[in-house]
């Protein structure tokens, strides 16, 4: 629908008021929304949903014709589009955009640049991303960027750019892999608490597992994994046949009452990951080791080994990180992965060293 309403509705206009733009600027639908992944339904249409499109000029058009070309859509701009929204009004409360109700009329074309947009949305200002830029932006912000649809791009920017952000590179992908595989220590927590009775902990450490191999199993299919929960099977179900079976896997982890099974569960599923990184040879081969006493049999098995064949594979500026893992894969807040003025600000967390020295009798103990 957002693409008939470029080349039916916006482009003409464009034609007729600014024609000197027309092969100047590319057109698409990126970004936020149900609609970008492709998973918009009747749910999805209360807010930021209708007929609407991204143009990017030029930088050397946008000072002369951005405001001309905004006037221009605001003055011809149609009401509704194929029976759907086309013009807006602001939520205050809810600070989004709903379908026009007598408020301030929007439309909801943005026009920008492809540096401007990389700015605002990634925190990006330099022509390439740097290893802490991986670092920083979150999956979900890569997968705004990389999905949708480019609808006419002559100038080719924002083509190429979606190529650069199609996925990691590969040193960042493996530095993640290993604190992925790090982050899965806790299971025998599960078991642990479950003989001690404390079965909310026990439930609530299976659920905090399965979640981690999700995590896993996103990198393993290199596909960017969404920031939020509403989309997180569906996107994990659609990235591959064996992801799909791995899933349900997990879900029957998730819901099986017996905790003892349900570390089964989630081992078994780890076994075939571990199968999977051997089969593509993101390290040495590896291979499962008995768990080590401290989980006091409550785990069958240990990862370090994975973990520290990823970290032997990582080139010496990220083999010595303090920080052990990407943002959003140690912070959850939503407030601080969805803006980049936020997640751009644990830049400086990765190049800080420590001034905690541990050298005097009784520090280690204490």
């Amino acid at each position: 629908m957002s693409e008939a309403f470029y080349w039916e509705i916006v482009r003409p206009i464009i034609a007729r008021r600014l024609p000197q733009l027309l092969e100047r600027h590319a057109a698409g639908l990126i970004g936020y929304g149900s609609d970008v992944l492709g998973h918009d339904d009747d749910l999805s249409t209360d807010h930021e949903w209708g007929a609407r499109c991204h143009l990017w000029l030029q930088e050397s058009d946008y000072q002369d014709y951005a405001g001309l070309l905004n006037q221009a859509l605001d003055e011809e701009l149609p009401m509704l589009f194929k029976g759907q929204p086309a013009r807006f009004s602001l939520d205050d409360h809810h600070q989004v955009l709903v379908p026009y109700n007598g408020n301030r009329n929007i439309h909801h074309v943005a026009i920008t640049t492809v540096k401007r947009h990389k700015h605002v949305q990634l925190g990006v200002q330099t022509p390439e991303l740097s290893t802490l830029d991986w670092l920083v932006i979150p999956e979900q912000k890569l997968l705004e960027w990389t999905r949708g649809r480019i609808f006419t791009d002559p100038v080719e920017e924002i083509t190429e750019l979606r190529k650069v952000l199609s996925y990691f590179p590969d040193d960042i992908w493996r530095f993640k892999l290993k604190y992925a595989w790090n982050s899965l220590q806790p299971l025998y927590i599960a078991r642990l608490a479950d003989r001690r009775g404390d079965s909310f902990s026990a439930r609530l450490a299976i659920n905090r597992m399965a979640e981690k191999v999700v995590q896993l199993i996103f990198l393993y299919n290199r596909k960017y994994r969404p920031g939020t929960y509403k989309w997180i099977s569906r996107e994990l179900l659609q990235s591959s046949p064996l992801a799909e079976r791995l899933a349900g896997q997990l879900e029957s982890a998730v819901l099986e009452a017996d905790v003892s099974r349900a570390v089964e569960l989630i081992e078994s599923v780890l076994n075939e990951v571990v199968d999977i990184h051997n089969k593509l040879g993101v390290t040495g081969p590896v291979e499962p080791q008995a768990s080590v006493p401290l989980k006091r049999g409550m785990q069958s098995y240990s990862y370090d080994y994975i973990e520290q064949a990823l970290l032997y594979s990582l080139p010496e500026e990220l083999q010595h990180l303090e920080i052990p893992g990407a943002v959003d894969q140690f912070v959850t807040g939503d407030d601080l992965l969805i803006w980049a003025d936020h997640y751009t600000k644990f830049k400086p967390v990765f190049q800080m060293k420590s001034d905690i020295e541990r050298n005097g009798i009784g520090d280690m103990i204490v």
